[in-house]
């Protein structure tokens, strides 16, 4: 599939999603974790990038590695998420765009090597991967992060 016709999918597929209530998270006082609050800022933000996006030099995208994405997320929500599938389907069509299109991490990054998720130069890397990628039909292995060597990690 050209990486314009999976963009064309996931903008039809978010297009009646509730980004309002994602963003308002954002400011919510409801909402005290940090992590909850940065994570619906980051979604929100790749969500309109999304509807700004337009590509120029399309290219390939195996429809195995989009169909097999599909099922290792529709499996990660069965198994740790529940029956929310409002959720389930807005995370399916942003992790594809990340991973697939826009080549970002699947979780919210800064440019502080403190921080778990953190972009380098010109690569992203993730403290976390090098233990998650061996949980079953783990989503690490489509996400752009490269492992943290172990003096990273300090």
């Amino acid at each position: 599939m050209k990486a314009s016709a999976l963009l064309n999918i996931i903008k039809n597929e978010l297009k009646d999603y509730p980004i309002d209530y994602l963003r308002n998270k954002v400011t919510d006082d409801r909402y005290k974790d940090p992590l909850v609050k940065k994570l619906a800022k980051y979604n929100s933000e790749t969500y309109d990038e999304i509807y700004s996006m337009e590509i120029n030099d399309d290219f390939d995208i195996k429809d195995s590695v989009i169909n097999k994405m599909k099922g290792d997320i529709n499996y990660y929500f069965d198994t740790y998420a529940g029956g929310d599938i409002e959720t389930r389907e807005f995370t399916k069509y942003i992790s594809l765009y990340l991973a697939l299109i826009a080549k970002k991490p699947l979780h919210p990054f800064s440019y502080d090597k403190k921080d778990d998720v953190y972009k380098l130069d010109e690569s992203y890397y993730c403290k976390a991967r090098m233990k998650s990628i061996h949980d079953k039909r783990s989503l690490c292995r489509y996400c752009v992060c490269q492992n943290v060597g172990y003096m990273g990690l300090f």
